[in-house]
């Protein structure tokens, strides 16, 4: 079963932010998976680096979105990113001065957090004015 399920409330109903997410929330499972089957120690600076590159990407597409339609919450949205990319790199960090799989537990509770609730809370505070810029499906 996978550690983050996906549900149809985290939809933003725009097609390629929902897929970037689906790959965030895989890449989440797939450390998870790890560290349940013993393996976690090696898979923790592997996936930490594909999680940093494509969360870098999607954020940057996700910005460039309410830039190009004038999101009046985009500085606000963007100091969000910034602040879990510093969460991120700290954990990358930690990892490679030596804590290893110690910081196992703590990366997978923050991811989940971190994508559960960034999608809910954060991401679903554009959603009306992407439906109504017609960029979103009203009902994904």
């Amino acid at each position: 079963m996978s550690y983050f399920t996906w549900q149809d409330k985290f939809d933003t109903g725009i097609d390629d932010v929902d897929r970037e997410h689906r790959i965030l929330a895989d890449l989440i499972s797939q450390l998870h998976d790890a560290f349940a089957s013993g393996k976690g120690e090696t898979a923790i600076g592997p996936v930490l680096e594909v999680l940093i590159e494509y969360t870098d990407y999607h954020f940057k597409r996700e910005e460039a979105l309410m830039d190009q339609y004038g999101y009046p919450e985009t500085s606000a949205h963007k100091a969000e990113h910034d602040s879990l990319k510093a969460k991120v790199y700290d954990i990358r960090n930690r990892y490679e001065s030596g804590e290893g799989s110690a910081i196992g537990n703590e990366l997978l509770a923050f991811l989940h957090f971190w994508l559960y609730f960034h999608i809910l809370d954060v991401d679903m505070a554009f959603r009306d004015f992407f439906i109504a810029k017609g960029v979103a499906k009203a009902n994904p």
